[in-house]
């Protein structure tokens, strides 16, 4: 019975993961500028990554495998939070501008070079 119990979170996290992954791809085709496509990245990375590592754990078991997914699940939610971070903060830092409807005014505001 632990057997089947043990497949079916294996299964629900892998569906999971899928789910993140083909959100966050999908999101990165529609979404029409840099800042708009940092987040379904992010996501997709910490979201996507960690149920999929998550299912391995439950497959590996009580193992040094489980301690290494474990390690790798840990240092990819420490940076994918804080690449997506500093790319959005250098593309504000370099002003580039994000997307915005004709007629409406971007923001930051674009200034006339002097």
């Amino acid at each position: 019975m632990g057997e089947i119990i043990l497949d079916a979170l294996t299964v629900l996290f892998s569906l999971t993961a899928v789910f993140f992954f083909v959100g966050g791809t999908v999101g990165l085709l529609r979404c029409p500028d840099l800042y708009a496509r940092l987040h379904p990245s992010t996501k997709c990375d910490t979201l996507g990554a960690c149920s999929a590592i998550l299912a391995l754990c439950l497959q590996a078991g009580a193992s040094f495998v489980t301690l290494k997914l474990l390690a790798v699940a840990f240092f990819l939610l420490l940076s994918s939070a804080t690449c997506g971070h500093a790319i959005g903060r250098s593309a504000f830092r370099r002003r580039v501008v994000p997307w915005h409807k004709p007629g409406v005014t971007p923001w930051p505001p674009v200034e006339e070079d002097k």
